[in-house]
């Protein structure tokens, strides 16, 4: 901390001061000719730059003249590079101290005008008090100034407070005056950095939560409602509910207390909040807002509308609809049929039924169906009812409520129905579906209404229902396998997509020069490679094939692909050509078939074919086919 220097330090740092002035080349007994003075534009900058200094000063001038006459005792203000920013007192004052340059522009250092207690506090950064001859100019003899240093961040000198009058005037007591100002000063230019910090601070703060794609609304102790930003004024339509507590939001059941001693169980909650007409459908959280361990100050909730939680999984988990009628490549009779009707089915909202051997690309249909259609930009929700559990499938499709069954998930879980609401939904390998389920489908389909397990509330849902099936469903009615009631209300739009093997050698060569530009643009097809690919029969179809061209561009080192390469057994070309039948028979020799490929490897059948491994044991237990000892 700088302190006031003894009378006899006093004494040796003017007299140093002197021996410096001399050794300047200070002339003491004329005015300075060189002393630096800033324009009027310079003098603006400097004082602009030390605004709050100026600022804070201003506030004890006042103090100041209550003890000291305006009259006899000039104030001023000096930066920390000794230019003189202000003064204050009566004109006449002030008037006798600029014809002694001592006025706003003027720089005050040793080196301008000698020792001074201005020149000299600047100096040393220490209070100083000079009289009378204690000046090393004549000029200034006759007059008693007392200067102390003021200090900014990190003890920076920041500038020089002085009082300065004539000789006569003279008394310590002016000095603690002027020192003890300057400490004030200090203090009050850092109360006034820190409320600029708070206020930047808060208004960054401000800009955050109004910034925030979510909402969030803040709760004091009492469960009244402290601050809303904009995103949750939007959802809940309604603007001014500071200050009124949390209930006025009816079907918002929230407890402070209960957050405050079980954060845990505020996660992932629903809720249906009720304005007016209108029910807004919420998924939310909340978290206590504490001071220190264990002082609670209220709680902070984040909260989305339902359907946009439901877009933002979509896209998490990939189920966005990607494909488009450009994506389907072929030019035979057989695929363009399928296609044209398929764009019919997208000019409705009727249910479709897809019906072809795994790996013809039912999926890809359904997906550019639903972009197609006036439902595009809404959901797109598949799910494989052949790869998940019969004892699952119904809390997948129709979800559950907090504490509906061991296991479950806290708050509960939305099921794919309601998921997909003002979407579609994809039921894919629809035959597979568990009996008891497709009740339960089929009255879904009635009523356009689920009800999640252990939830007494049902729920509307306007879902497009795409069902897609490899199996022979009419065989499997005739089999007790399928309901015949499920099927008519499913076969309303049925497009059968075809074999690969139906569509010729032309969709197979333009399908396969499709994948190789994807991967490889650079690469080609030799005339070998092409036999090859044009006379295998593709019991895996385009899913097949496929992985045949990606595993062949690994191992293809230059710019041609030839029958090598792909890997085709020659005796393999024609092995389907006889095959006929139905559905079934077709899906049993192709199992079987491509388990021969594999040397009965299942994982790697399963990966062929396009199906779960738990779906292939199922249909190889079915069909009665000798698995082997695979993987």
């Amino acid at each position: 901390m700088k302190t006031i220097l003894t009378d006899d330090q006093m004494r040796r740092e003017i007299a140093k001061s002197h021996q410096r002035s001399k050794d300047y080349g200070v002339c003491p007994d004329e005015r300075a000719i060189d002393q630096k003075r800033l324009t009027p534009e310079e003098l603006e900058s400097r004082r602009e730059t030390n605004k709050d200094l100026l600022e804070v000063v201003a506030e004890y001038i006042g103090e100041f003249y209550e003890l000291l006459s305006p009259d006899r005792f000039m104030i001023a203000i000096v930066d920390q590079e000794g230019f003189i920013l202000k003064l204050s007192g009566s004109d006449a004052i002030k008037a006798e101290f600029a014809e002694r340059n001592y006025a706003p522009g003027y720089r005050f250092t040793e080196k301008d005008v000698g020792t001074t207690a201005t020149s000299l506090c600047l100096k040393k950064q220490v209070s100083i008090q000079l009289n009378d001859k204690d000046h090393y100019c004549r000029r200034a003899h006759g007059f008693t100034s007392s200067a102390a240093p003021i200090f900014g961040e990190d003890d920076v000198l920041r500038g020089v407070l002085v009082a300065s009058g004539k000789s006569t005037l003279v008394h310590p007591h002016t000095l603690i005056m002027v020192t003890s100002a300057a400490r004030s000063i200090e203090k009050q230019i850092r109360l006034l950095r820190r409320n600029r910090e708070m206020s930047i601070y808060a208004g960054f703060l401000d800009n955050v939560l109004e910034s925030a794609e979510t909402g969030l609304l803040t709760l004091d102790n009492e469960s009244r409602i402290w601050k809303m930003n904009r995103k949750a004024k939007r959802i809940l339509n309604q603007e001014n509910l500071d200050g009124k507590p949390i209930s006025v939001l009816k079907g918002l059941n929230v407890d402070v207390n209960d957050i405050f001693h079980h954060p845990e169980a505020w996660k992932g909650r629903e809720c249906h909040i009720k304005h007016g007409h209108q029910v807004i459908h919420l998924v939310y959280s909340a978290q206590p807002v504490l001071s220190g361990q264990k002082n609670m100050l209220g709680a902070v909730l984040v909260f989305e509308e339902f359907g946009n939680i439901r877009k933002i999984a979509d896209k998490i988990s990939g189920s966005t609809a990607y494909f488009t009628f450009d994506h389907l490549i072929g030019d035979s009779p057989a695929f363009r049929k399928a296609v044209e009707l398929a764009k019919r089915a997208a000019q409705s909202d009727s249910t479709v039924l897809l019906l072809g051997e795994t790996g013809t690309g039912k999926e890809l249909f359904a997906q550019a169906i639903h972009n197609a259609g006036a439902i595009q930009a809404k959901p797109f929700i598949p799910i494989n009812c052949g790869a998940i559990p019969g004892e699952l499938m119904e809390s997948e499709l129709f979800g559950y409520v907090d504490g509906a069954f061991s296991g479950a998930l806290k708050g509960g879980r939305p099921g794919k129905f309601e998921l997909a609401d003002g979407g579609t939904i994809l039921l894919d390998e629809i035959g597979d579906m568990p009996h008891n389920m497709q009740v339960k489908l089929l009255r879904v389909l009635q009523t356009g209404e689920v009800q999640r397990i252990g939830d007494g509330k049902v729920l509307k849902v306007n879902t497009r229902i795409i069902a897609s099936t490899n199996a022979n469903l009419p065989q499997a009615i005739a089999q007790n396998q399928f309901r015949q009631d499920l099927f008519y209300r499913l076969n309303i739009l049925p497009i059968s997509i075809p074999p690969l093997r139906e569509r010729g050698a032309g969709d197979i060569r333009a399908l396969a020069n499709f994948f190789i530009r994807k991967i490889s643009p650079g690469c080609r097809l030799t005339a070998t490679a092409i036999k090859a690919l044009t006379t295998y029969r593709w019991p895996g179809n385009v899913r097949e094939l496929e992985n045949t061209i990606q595993r062949a561009l690994h191992v293809c080192d230059g710019e041609l692909m030839t029958a090598d390469h792909l890997g085709i057994p020659e005796e393999k070309h024609h092995v389907l050509q006889s095959q006929s039948g139905s559905l079934r028979e077709m899906e049993q020799q192709m199992i079987a078939s491509t388990l021969d490929q594999t040397n009965h490897n299942m994982a790697e059948t399963a990966k062929r074919l396009g199906i779960s491994r738990a779906t292939l044991y199922r249909k190889v237990k079915q069909h009665a086919i000798a698995s082997g000892h695979g993987n």
